[in-house]
């Protein structure tokens, strides 16, 4: 038996491909990819004046004559009064969060339109690799909560009802039960292995440290930075093609790569102008064609774009030139006291709209210190709840204090981590 059965229904199955949003999309990135740059640049002209006239309908953009005329948007503002942001709508919206890499979470709300378009970009980036997304057999490896980490006893993953997904626990992933994710790999042999960067790596190390590696056609990562040396390792190990793409849960701009070292952003996702401050570095600000549930026009996303061998940023934004990767996308994980590795703290701040914040600091061998930043809230309850959250990502091996503070941590360079490392095992 290869594991626990995760139910699916033709509803869940049909949500994210389903007509007529999704075989428009798919028209549409087909054609596009075809189209002349001067063609190209009709087609986005049109695609502005389109999101312009649905932003009207939500009341921070009522009478906005262009999208240079609306303000840099921050997402501070959007949490002090995010229905300022939305417009009504008649179809069923979805909504989302941030991942609260900053340390405090932001509601997303996400069109129908939005969602099959999102989808349609995934499949197509894959078919470059020559899958089909929907047909193939997908291992994914990402943050997702299958049981509690004190359960040491496998199946460490769930199997879609039509076993063609297994979602694959990250947080029991050791030494100690690898054997277990090997044979259950080697009998499910998937096509693509859909992980974060950090975890297919420790996967990858694994499977090279005792001779088992599982073969895939396609390691398709996103969600954290994807080092050269990284990918390189990813591609190596299991005799696999490597696809990164960069998004957010604000789905403002959508870049990807399909070879070391070259990421594009996509035009026809989403409008990106880049930034450039005054220490150089260059901040990413993107506009979605394609929400009609809320609008984030010109929203400062905090990541900044590594340059390569052009700085052009013009054609950089418009998808013309390559850039080499984006900065501050680094896993933010906390360790066991023995090198246990506990991901997926992003989803830590997301259940509590009350507070401004939190920031996470590794103290020592298995000691970690939540900081939280709330002026509505310091109770006893409030932290109690923090707690069991954090539980849910970080396993019993792992003291956690959680302490109430006035201001967070920064970094030399006046940045403020998600994650501050005071101490991490010896390489």
């Amino acid at each position: 038996m290869l594991g626990l059965i995760k139910k699916i229904s033709p509803i869940q199955q049909l949500a994210r491909r389903a007509p007529p949003y999704y075989p428009v999309a798919r028209a549409f990135l087909r054609r596009y990819e075809t189209l002349s740059a001067s063609a190209r640049a009709d087609e986005d002209r049109k695609l502005e004046a389109a999101l312009i006239a649905a932003a009207r309908g939500a009341p921070a953009y009522a009478g906005l004559s262009s999208l240079s005329a609306a303000p840099l948007l921050t997402k501070a503002e959007v949490r002090a009064n995010p229905s300022h942001y939305r417009a009504k709508n008649l179809l069923p919206v979805s909504t989302g969060r941030t991942s609260g890499t900053s340390g405090a979470s932001l509601e997303v709300a996400r069109s129908v339109s939005l969602v099959m378009f999102e989808q349609a970009m995934i499949d197509w980036l894959v078919a470059k690799a020559g899958l089909n997304f929907a047909t193939a057999k997908v291992a994914v490896l990402r943050a997702d909560t299958i049981k509690p980490p004190e359960d040491r006893a496998p199946p460490f993953w769930k199997i879609s009802a039509d076993r063609r997904i297994a979602t694959l626990s990250a947080h029991h992933l050791d030494e100690e039960t690898f054997p277990a994710y090997a044979d259950m790999l080697e009998a499910f042999a998937p096509d693509v292995l859909y992980a974060y960067p950090s975890m297919a790596v420790a996967l990858a190390t694994l499977s090279a440290r005792t001779k088992r590696p599982p073969r895939f056609k396609l390691v398709l990562t996103s969600s954290e930075e994807l080092p050269p040396q990284a990918r390189a390792k990813l591609a190596d190990v299991f005799g696999a093609h490597v696809i990164d793409y960069y998004g957010q849960a604000e789905r403002v701009a959508f870049a990807y790569s399909t070879e070391p070292g070259q990421y594009f952003f996509h035009p026809g996702y989403g409008k990106v102008e880049l930034q450039r401050d005054a220490n150089g570095a260059v901040e990413i600000v993107g506009s979605n064609f394609h929400n009609r549930a809320q609008f984030l026009l010109r929203y400062r996303t905090g990541d900044q774009i590594v340059l390569g061998a052009s700085d052009e940023l013009e054609a950089i934004a418009r998808g013309e030139t390559s850039f080499a990767g984006v900065s501050g996308r680094a896993s933010d994980i906390v360790y066991g006291p023995a090198g246990e590795v506990f991901l997926g703290l992003n989803h830590i701040p997301r259940p509590f709209d009350q507070i401004e914040g939190l920031q996470i600091v590794q103290t020592g061998p298995g000691k970690v210190r939540i900081l939280v930043r709330s002026e509505q809230d310091r109770s006893d309850a409030l932290a109690a709840q923090i707690l069991a959250t954090a539980r849910t990502k970080i396993g019993p091996i792992v003291d956690i204090e959680v302490t109430f503070v006035d201001a967070f941590r920064k970094s030399a360079a006046g940045k403020q981590p998600f994650v501050i490392h005071e101490w991490k095992p010896a390489a």
